[in-house]
């Protein structure tokens, strides 16, 4: 085991009020932008990130929650299984014996806004025995690399280059420093006669004089140096801070470009450097690895190597963020934390962090999450309908009736068919706000020792009904009173019936439209084309027109309707397409209600 940054707990610090966020050795750290993911990294940075001065540690105002009247707030970090000597021999006194567990706190306080502000940094084997510290002495033993969003590649990569080779200087025998330094001197020697030659040709002797000659010109203490133009030869001390990364093909040497490969090259490098540590009998340092952003100038296939590369080559603990679906697809679900922004504007994190609650119903979507739905991660609502027609179809109406969904953070998600219940399970766990919209049809049941022999249920209705029941086992507060109510109403009228009569499913219809509602379902009168070919005859006309099924042609409805659902999601794109300025006459329709619903929730939400 090793040492585990287990969990982080803020308190009015920036838009967190108050919450208790869990980590795994390898977390993944999602949600929509400015949700709060960076304002995370940065508490834990505030007190492990060594290359942060005392002054960038300074309590800020801003660094005050917003949402609650308060002058303090608190960072908390909370360790496990502490068994690296180099921090017991640095930080004993803190530690738990009994269970090798730590709390190191950051407490800032201030007068007034814009008034005076102080802070202390504490650690203690418990809340109750902390004690301050004088100092950030424990960087040397405990500390967070970091790599930010906007960050700058070729400093970095210059960097770890340094550190990675002078870890290696310092590990090599007696033996290999005596090889070492006679090849050095021979490296210098040749690098002189490199120098030598490159003077010795005419132009560039006759440019180095040129210039001596127009600086003497401009500036009297010129005349002291000599100007030339030639290789920067340093000494052999510091010959390996000039090496560079470079990248071979043909035997022709040529610098690693492109920011995505030089973002790979760099991590590399911090793999190979951890590698070497771990290797090493005496860890000297205990460093917790945070990038945000990884995925950044890389395209999918590489963005899915480079997350299962830190988790499964990096031996120590790992924080990252993304917006990158194709990361958090293939992310081990237990080790997912969705931050979302609470009704008070606050931001919490779902089921409390990294949880087996989350894995659970992530690992029952089965083959169903993929690139596309993992989508629904970084939303703050989801739209589910039955399939790719429906998908098609509330795009389109959400752009004619100016609902943006992107801006408002709102998916639309197909479950391809009925099978709605993980995704709610999911949703619920993840607290991400949704809605469903689905058939009101009709399904045949055959029985063999009854009579009649075919009997129908309106399984739309009854699949709705399931849904609410779900809601209300995840949600034991929730109200049904009113839907069982309707449902002692018309007992006996969803199932069993002797036909597929349309009047009887209207009546059902009209009974549990509005309540169903209430929790989060929308449920079609008929079935999607039956309800946007009589939505308006505006629609329907067009409809025909594109069929060319006219009136005068004497096609009835029932045979037009016919043919959308023959067509279905070929049907539905094109119409769209061509026909999308008509979709604005469905406004007041029932049809648009699930979208109005959905940027409702998100208004609330943001108090727009």
């Amino acid at each position: 085991m090793h040492l585990k940054l287990e969990k982080v707990v803020l308190k009015n610090f920036r838009n967190f009020t108050e919450a208790d966020i869990t980590l795994n050795q390898k977390s993944l750290i999602i949600g929509a932008n400015d949700v709060g993911k960076t304002n995370l990294i940065d508490a834990i940075r505030i007190l492990l990130d060594k290359s942060l001065s005392e002054n960038d540690i300074e309590p800020a105002d801003e660094d005050f929650c917003a949402f609650s009247d308060c002058d303090s707030f608190e960072v908390l970090l909370y360790f496990s299984d502490i068994t690296e000597d180099c921090i017991n021999a640095k930080l004993g006194q803190y530690i738990n014996d009994e269970n090798n567990s730590m709390y190191l706190g950051y407490f800032a306080t201030r007068d007034i806004e814009g008034g005076a502000k102080d802070y202390t940094i504490k650690a203690g084997p418990s809340l109750d025995l902390l004690e301050e510290l004088h100092g950030r002495h424990y960087l040397k033993v405990l500390n967070l690399k970091y790599v930010g969003a906007s960050r700058n590649v070729n400093n970095f990569l210059r960097s770890e280059k340094n550190r990675l080779l002078e870890a290696l200087k310092s590990n090599r025998t007696k033996e290999q420093i005596s090889t070492d330094n006679k090849n050095l001197e021979k490296v210098v020697d040749l690098m002189n006669e490199v120098q030598n030659e490159i003077d010795s040709l005419s132009y560039i002797q006759s440019a180095g004089t040129r210039l001596s000659e127009e600086l003497n010109n401009l500036a009297e203490h010129h005349i002291s140096q000599e100007i030339k133009l030639g290789i920067d030869t340093p000494k052999s001390k510091d010959l390996f801070k000039k090496i560079q990364l470079l990248s071979y093909i043909n035997e022709q040497s040529i610098q690693v470009g492109g920011d995505g490969r030089k973002n790979q090259a760099f991590i590399a490098l911090w793999a190979a450097m951890n590698e070497l540590q771990s290797d090493e009998d005496q860890v000297e340092e205990v460093s917790i690895f945070c990038i945000e952003e990884p995925e950044a100038h890389l395209h999918p296939h590489q963005q899915r190597k480079l997350s299962e590369y830190l988790v499964h080559h990096l031996k120590t603990q790992v924080i990252l963020t993304t917006h990158a679906p194709s990361i958090a697809t293939d992310f081990n679900p237990t080790s997912i934390v969705r931050l979302y922004t609470s009704k008070d504007k606050s931001t919490i994190a779902a089921k409390g962090g990294a949880s087996g609650e989350i894995a659970e119903k992530v690992k029952n979507m089965e083959f169903r999450l993929n690139v596309i739905s993992s989508e629904v991660y970084f939303s703050d609502c989801v739209l589910l309908v039955e399939g790719s027609s429906e998908m098609i179809f509330y795009k389109a109406l959400a752009k004619q009736l100016r609902i943006d969904l992107d801006k408002l953070n709102i998916s639309i998600l197909s479950v391809e068919g009925v099978g709605f219940k993980r995704y709610i399970e999911l949703f619920e766990i993840l607290d991400i706000h949704w809605f469903v919209r689905t058939d009101n049809d009709y399904f045949k049941v055959t029985r063999k020792k009854q009579e009649p022999k075919e009997v129908y249920r309106l399984a739309g209705i009854q699949r709705a009904l399931d849904f609410v029941a779900l809601r209300k086992d995840l949600n034991p507060e929730i109200d049904m009173s009113q839907l069982e109510q309707i449902l002692r109403n018309t007992e006996g009228q969803l199932k069993e019936l002797p036909s597929a009569d349309d009047e009887h499913r209207t009546k059902m219809y009209d009974s549990f439209y509005e309540e169903l509602n209430n929790h989060n379902i929308f449920i079609a009168e008929r079935g999607l084309e039956e309800d946007l070919y009589f939505s308006s005859e505006i629609v329907s006309e067009k409809i025909r027109e594109y069929f060319n099924m006219l009136v005068d042609d004497d096609y009835e409805d029932e045979e037009v309707i016919e043919a959308m659902k023959k067509k279905k999601s070929t049907f539905m794109f094109h119409f769209v397409q061509e026909y999308i300025d008509f979709l604005s006459n469905i406004s007041d329709d029932e049809l648009a209600e699930p979208l109005f619903k959905c940027k409702e929730t998100i208004e609330e939400l943001r108090h727009v």
